[in-house]
């Protein structure tokens, strides 16, 4: 198995929970609407029955658990410029080539001294970040971490960012700061105001409630249809904006056990020591990373 040029896509797995769970739910807006007109038209005799999407919606409910299935537990192994003993440092700032990153981690593999190291047949997923100059690094770093949120990963970033703004600033000398120093805004109260606030504030809610109970039942029951619908709305879009960024990486796909997978990483094919910036990681676990494994390609 070769490190491979691959992309960021939205993986199948998660899409397929998206698009059977939709089936019912872009329907919700359209019932309701026709719903309420109905009711509104025998507002002094009103008789309520089961949501019509109720058993459609019932035969769904199985998608909660694929969804959880998608989260799987295991270990992430992460190299990186900025770790102690794996990084080399010079008067340009820190640096880690894609071949020492990949021997590294075959190295981590086969260390029987760790008490953590992985054992029995695993699934791993590799990711690998492999740049020639600061600048491209920091930024799909920072670019990577938007879509895996991985500590390490967030950790190099913000370091990454830090020396990139230090090498574009390092003639700049800023004033001294002039003591004393203001501190962060903050609410400036004494308790028996605290108090007032939180009896008196209680009793101003419950006017505040009493006031803005001007709806109708009906009206109340077209409001909170637009406010479902609405809802609907925003996860939907939140789901596809989740599905574009242009990440770009390299990836690794192996199973077996640590032995193994430690040989087919030294032996496999990847940037060279010209890619003086690199950043990788090993998702590894007992189960297989349908999610991750789809989520570059």
């Amino acid at each position: 198995m070769t490190w491979q040029a691959a992309s960021h896509q939205w993986p199948k797995s998660a899409q397929t929970i998206q698009t059977c769970s939709e089936s019912v739910l872009n329907q919700v807006n359209g019932v309701i609407g026709t719903a309420i007109n109905k009711v509104k038209a025998i507002e002094s005799k009103v008789a309520f029955a089961r949501h019509p999407l109720s058993n459609e919606a019932e035969s769904l409910l199985a998608n909660r658990q694929k969804l959880d299935a998608l989260l799987v537990q295991g270990q992430v192994l992460c190299v990186h410029p900025y770790q102690h003993q794996v990084g080399s440092k010079n008067e340009n700032g820190d640096h880690l080539s894609a071949p020492v990153a990949v021997q590294t981690l075959a190295n981590k593999l086969i260390d029987v001294q760790d008490d953590y190291l992985p054992a029995g047949d695993l699934y791993v997923q590799g990711l690998m970040i492999a740049e020639q100059n600061m600048g491209d690094f920091t930024l799909h770093c920072q670019q990577l971490f938007n879509v895996l949120p991985i500590p390490e990963l967030g950790l190099v970033a913000r370091r990454s960012n830090q020396a990139l703004d230090q090498a574009q600033s390092q003639f700049i000398k800023p004033l001294p700061i002039v003591q004393p120093r203001f501190k962060p805004k903050a609410l400036i109260n004494i308790d028996p105001l605290r108090q007032v606030l939180q009896y008196q504030g209680g009793q101003v809610a419950q006017l505040e409630s009493i006031a803005g109970d001007k709806q109708t039942p009906v009206q109340k029951l077209q409001a909170l249809a637009n406010k479902r619908n609405a809802q609907l709305t925003s996860w939907h879009d939140a789901l596809n904006q989740l599905k574009n960024s242009n990440v770009a990486v390299y990836q690794f796909t192996a199973t077996g056990n640590a032995n193994v997978i430690s040989t087919q990483l030294a032996q496999s094919s990847m940037p060279g020591h010209d890619h003086t910036y690199t950043f990788a990681a090993l998702f590894i676990s007992a189960t297989p990373l349908t999610f991750l494994s789809e989520l570059f390609a």
